[in-house]
């Protein structure tokens, strides 16, 4: 059996633990903080509710928007989409575990707390009586568990995330997970879903912007950020070996322009990702590696 290390093993029990922590809070926070920051987003037609059941032929009155142009183009007559009324919406959680994920200075590492993140959001969505499905990215694997009524959505992405972080450490560096994760949302989501998006955002390309641009169209998404304290603060002046890919480079502290780049680089990338939020109105979460979760989620959703 493997051992369970404190912070960084991600465990399916603590995962259920995190039920007894919500206190009184409620998907109606998250939902609240979503809407005051989205502001005139609350007025897209998302098609929130309404879940494509079959088409027919058009008859006067109906709306241009519902056309099926595919049947249309088949038989030459025109169609139009007919939609059922969904009695569960759809929440996706979104958890980006590159290999970037699994690290941490003190507490915990990313992976872990991305994985406590979404047990709370998760289980808040589920107390909502939201079908709960998702998207797993490693650096090597990743995962779809498609929306499950009651709880066996959220039981398996429990297990799912746990499977999928039970990898060797360190991980292989894999460049551009954060677009795929993107990428296989756009594949599975359907209009008037809820997802949440949890990650470092160390993947940011420049194809990243389109994918988000497509998910808010139809979608109401919010995003987690998490980070570890060295990625930004200062360092403390002094000789470190960093590990990138196997390699070992010195990075001289005690010299001033080494200090400025580090400064400048942590700075542009908080700009990137507050950027991407500001543009896309999709709320923003930042979550520390280096303190308590739950402290923080009932800091952020109650502020």
């Amino acid at each position: 059996m493997t051992e369970k290390i404190p912070g960084i093993s991600i465990d399916v029990e603590e995962l259920l633990a995190v039920r007894g922590q919500l206190g009184n809070l409620s998907l109606r926070d998250l939902r609240r903080r979503s809407s005051y920051r989205s502001g005139a987003r609350e007025t897209r037609i998302r098609g929130r509710g309404m879940e494509y059941e079959e088409s027919r032929a058009y008859m006067a009155g109906d709306d241009m928007r519902t056309m099926d142009w595919r049947v249309m183009a088949r038989t030459g007559e025109a169609h139009t989409k007919v939609f059922a009324e969904e009695k569960e919406r759809r929440f996706l959680l979104a958890v980006d575990l590159s290999s970037s994920m699994f690290f941490g200075t003190r507490h915990a590492f990313k992976s872990w707390t991305a994985a406590h993140t979404a047990a709370h959001v998760g289980w808040l969505a589920n107390l909502a009586g939201d079908r709960i499905g998702g998207l797993i990215v490693a650096p090597e694997t990743h995962k779809e568990i498609r929306p499950g009524r009651y709880r066996a959505g959220l039981m398996s992405f429990f297990h799912h995330l746990a499977g999928q972080a039970s990898i060797s450490l360190p991980p292989l560096s894999a460049p551009g997970r954060l677009d795929f994760l993107l990428l296989e949302l756009l594949r599975v989501v359907k209009p008037g879903a809820t997802i949440s998006l949890v990650s470092d955002f160390i993947g940011i390309s420049a194809n990243t912007s389109a994918y988000l641009s497509a998910l808010v169209q139809h979608n109401d998404v919010h995003a987690f950020w998490i980070h570890d304290q060295t990625e930004i603060a200062p360092w403390p002046n002094a000789r470190y070996e960093v590990l990138i890919d196997s390699r070992k480079l010195g990075l001289d502290l005690d010299d001033a322009k080494t200090r400025r780049d580090l400064a400048s680089r942590q700075r542009q990338h908080r700009d990137t990702i507050e950027g991407f939020a500001t543009r896309f109105d999709i709320p923003l979460f930042p979550i520390s590696c280096n303190d308590d979760v739950n402290t923080q989620i009932h800091e952020q959703l109650r502020s």
